[in-house]
């Protein structure tokens, strides 16, 4: 079997996350984001290895952070001294792929959305370090994309969005069938599924795990709004495009729609602006026997829980509240990376 990056309800050897510092982020809410760290790595930890990217001299205090953490199993808790510039593992990290018996990771280029928030360059490297953590060979991809802009169904169909893949902030020169042929040569895909857009306000352009994924049984989980939601174009675009498109096999998705929180939700940032957040309940993350969905204390967190529920039937739903993570753009599956099995 060639290379090809799985599904994410294969099963895993581990998730891997960065841990915050420099104090850079979670200006004034330094507590509550580590916090809010400790409570998601502890869920993890429920139900397999947490790997944790963290500066060398904080090990020791995120070690006692996480021992007092309630539910955490620290057995399945291991440290790396990774330095890096920011906390969004799933977009500067490693993108695993198995195949021909072995494991090996993805190293694509990496400058924070499109050169936002600089810098850098430690993010860049983290892919490779994280690779060398995990004894296995990096393979750097010629093209600058994060992990959460792609989504894989694990039977060769890859999801993901123009908006991100080919922005000139990204990729100035890269046309789709370019992208397609690095996709199908790196992630051993066969078909990509292009959006036009994602979320209004989304910091990374509009990427993919907010608003489609998939999900066993050839299911597709879409993010739905009402009209009075700033989304709502971009979304019904994206709904109708999903509703015609089929996979590499041929056959069309079952369509589960998943709509965003009821409520908006802003934050008020550094500069004083007020701004509304790229909420998400398909920012989740699947592990062994689990979905973490991000939660944000609200009625319709429930509605969201029940969906999903019934599209991973027989793992546990668990609801990790994400309203601190919000404050800086993401949620559960942005913060995270999965290691599957080789």
């Amino acid at each position: 079997m060639k290379m090809r990056v799985p599904a994410e309800w294969s099963p895993q050897e581990s998730v891997w996350m960065t841990w915050p510092g420099g104090g850079q982020w979670w200006k004034g809410f330094d507590k509550e984001a580590e916090s809010a760290f400790a409570n998601l790595a502890s869920a993890v930890s429920r139900f397999e290895k947490v790997r944790i990217n963290c500066a060398p001299g904080r090990i020791g205090a995120v070690s006692k952070i996480l021992r007092a953490a309630p539910g955490c199993d620290f057995s399945n808790v291991e440290f790396f001294p990774n330095e890096t510039n920011d906390v969004w593992c799933r977009d500067s990290g490693a993108v695993f792929r198995t195949g021909e018996g072995r494991l090996d990771a993805l190293d694509f280029r990496y400058n924070a959305w499109g050169g936002k928030f600089p810098p850098w360059d430690l993010d860049d490297a983290l892919a490779g370090k994280m690779a060398e953590n995990a004894g296995v060979e990096p393979i750097r991809v010629p093209i600058v994309c994060e992990g959460g802009a792609i989504e894989f169904d694990g039977n060769g169909t890859l999801l993901t969005t123009e908006s991100v893949v080919l922005n000139p902030n990204r990729n100035p020169s890269l046309c789709r069938s370019e992208a397609e042929r690095i996709f199908a040569e790196y992630c051993g895909v066969e078909k990509t599924i292009w959006l036009p857009g994602g979320l209004y306000n989304d910091d990374t352009d509009g990427h993919i795990d907010n608003i489609a994924r998939f999900a066993p049984g050839g299911r597709l989980i879409v993010s739905v709004c009402g009209e009075g939601n700033p989304s709502c174009g971009a979304l019904s675009r994206n709904l109708s495009l999903l509703k015609n498109a089929s996979g590499a096999g041929g056959g069309r998705f079952e369509i589960v729609e998943l709509p965003l929180p009821e409520e908006p939700i802003f934050a008020k940032y550094y500069d004083g602006s007020n701004r509304l957040l790229p909420a998400s309940y398909a920012n989740y993350l699947v592990l062994n026997g689990a979905v973490l969905v991000p939660t944000y204390s609200m009625k319709s967190d429930e509605r969201a829980l029940g969906i999903l529920k019934e599209c991973f039937s027989g793992r546990e739903v668990v609801g990790v509240d994400s309203r601190v993570f919000l404050m800086e753009g993401g949620a559960v599956h942005c913060l995270t990376q999965q290691q599957p099995a080789a």
